[in-house]
This record gives C-alpha cells, structure tokens and sequence, in this order.
C-alpha cells in the first residue's frame, strides 16, 4: 500500500516536471522569454501541483486509514457487545490474511469463554437442584422437633431455634442461588408482556404486607418485563432495604425520557461511594455492615441480573437526607392515561 502510495506521488512529480517544461519551450517558441513570465508559469504550476499532490495524498491516506481501523472498530464493538453479556457475538471473516490469524484466534478465545461459563451456569444449577432433596427432608425433620418443643429442655430448645434458622437460611439461599441461575442460563418464569409499573408495585406492597401510603407514582409507565421476575426484583431491594438499611421509608415511580424509574429508598447509614458498584455482586459484603446474618448475599445481584436481561439497569445512591437509595430504570413503551 505504501509502495503504491510512494509511486503515485513520483508520477505526479514526474507529470509536473513535463508539463513546466513543456510550457517553457512552448513560450521560447513564440519569443515569450521574459523572466517575470517564466516566473509566474512556474509559480502557478507548482501551486496546482501542490493542490493536486495535496488532495490526492488526502484521500490516499483517508482510504488507507480507513482499511486500517475498520477491523479494529469491528474488534472493540464485537468486544463491548460480549462483555456486556452478549456471548453470541463474533468478529466476521475476513479475506485479509494479516487480519484472518488475529479474527480465528478472537473467535475462538470468545467459543471458548462461552463454553466455559455454560458450564458453570449448569453446574450452579445442578448443585443447588441437588441440594433441595436432603434440605427438604432437613426441614422436615425440624418441623417435626419444633412440634414437639414444649417436651424439649431448655438447652434443647435453645439449639433447636439456631438449627431453624439456619435451615431456614440455607432455604432461602438456595431459592435465590436456583433464581440467579435461571435468570443467568435464560431459563424464565413466564412470558414477556406489557406491564403498569403501579401496578406491580401496588400488588408486590399489598403482597408483602407493606403500608400503602409508603408508595408514590409521580406517572405510571408500561414496560415490557416477565411480572414474576420483576416481582421477585422489587421484593429483593425492600428485603435488602428492612435487613440492611434500617427499614423501607419510601418506593416511588416515575417517567424519566421515556423509561420507568423505580426507587426504594431506607433509613440505614447510607452505602460508601467505594461500595456502590461491589454490593450487586455475589456474596459481597459493605464495610458499613449493611451485610446481616439473615441476608443470603445474592439479592442484589438476583435484581443486577433480572433488570439486566429487562434491558434497564440498577444503581445506588445516597438518598437526601440520610441512608441508601436504590434506583432501578426499565425502558418504557408508554404512559398510561389516569
């Protein structure tokens, strides 16, 4: 490319050379030899020389770099895509042999990662599917001693409420563990449907025995969302918010360009700026000890991976006037009229 480049602009030179000369003799021919004449000839010339050589050299370089980074748009797109979880995306083929080594090996490191966090999503699964059998026979059994716990000693009694709370526990972290890989392996409960963000907030409230005065929609909005899942969402941020932050104080909901906009709002201590991305992972724990005993340590990142795959994302903030507030944004598809 560059040779090509080299042996365009000495052609150029060569025809601007030719065509000087040319003139020159022309002019000598008809007795036009004045200085000042030859001079001007020869400063328009290599003025449109210049002009010439300029645009062509800008364009050359325009097209070259434009081969040149295009592949490497096409990287860094295809990349962005895959890490925010598109795992199907794949550089295509390409004719260029200097690109095709760096494109074979790209796809085949991005099969490789797919295969492997398949399996892993399998494996979670089938471990905490495993799992239900003896820890349903578990709670079983200790339904059966808490039955009979008045015939129990003191000392008894006393142990028999710590293995009811942790088998109670380990119930519920298996629920959320079995969630977070459905939702992660694409395995969802029910379809997708139009749904009035008040009321799913209105019915998941009622549902859990909050008081409705803590709810507020400034504008209803429908989004298109699996009622179950974001059911289970909301229900994991007022369970964070009751285990965590002190209680739930307030849920609002509101349009914001076009997209619903969830808050839940608690009166703990607030979440450090350093913890606000970390607490949506797995097991994670907040150096203001928002994590407690009775948490399983995956609800946030069950509602991380739930509004995910509804397209919206989640975050956190500190809320006027002390504690934590969690925002969670779902594209809308309309206002509803009151």
């Amino acid at each position: 490319m560059f040779a090509a480049i080299a042996a365009l602009m000495s052609l150029v030179l060569v025809v601007s050379v030719f065509t000087i000369s040319r003139s020159y003799l022309q002019r000598a021919q008809v007795g036009e030899t004045d200085l000042q004449a030859n001079l001007n000839l020869l400063r328009n010339v290599l003025i449109g020389c210049a002009v010439v050589v300029t645009s062509i050299g800008a364009a050359v370089g325009w097209w070259a770099s434009r081969r040149v980074l295009t592949p490497l748009h096409q990287l860094a797109g295809t990349a962005a895509r895959i890490a925010s979880g598109d795992l199907d995306q794949r550089l295509p083929a390409t004719r260029d042999q200097d690109l095709a080594i760096t494109v074979e090996s790209f796809n085949a490191m991005v099969d490789s990662l797919q295969r492997r966090i398949e399996r892993e999503h399998r494996l979670f699964g089938d471990v905490s599917h495993e799992l239900r059998t003896p820890l349903t026979t578990l709670m079983a059994s200790v339904d059966v001693l808490n039955r009979h716990r008045e015939d129990l000693p003191e000392r008894s009694q006393r142990a028999l409420g710590l293995v009811t709370d942790e088998v109670d526990h380990l119930r519920r972290l298996l629920d959320d563990l079995l969630a977070l890989a459905r939702v992660e392996a694409g395995m969802h409960r029910g379809d997708v449907e139009p749904l009035s963000i008040r009321d799913l907030l209105t019915h998941t409230l009622a549902e859990r025995r909050y008081p409705p005065d803590l709810l507020t929609v400034d504008e209803d909005v429908v989004v298109l969302g699996r009622k179950l899942e974001l059911e289970r969402a909301v229900v994991n941020l007022l369970q964070n918010a009751d285990l965590h932050g002190g209680g739930v104080v307030a849920v609002s909901a509101d349009r914001r360009d076009g997209a619903a906009v969830i808050v839940v709002d608690d009166a703990g201590p607030g979440v450090p700026p350093a913890d606000r991305v970390r607490i949506f992972e797995r097991f994670a724990t907040a150096r203001t000890g928002r994590r407690s005993a009775t948490g399983t340590g995956i609800g946030l990142a069950l509602v991380t991976e739930t509004v995910a795959k509804h397209g919206g994302q989640v975050q956190c903030l500190d809320r006027p006037g002390g504690g934590a507030r969690f925002s969670v944004t779902l594209p809308g598809v309309d206002a509803i009229e009151p």
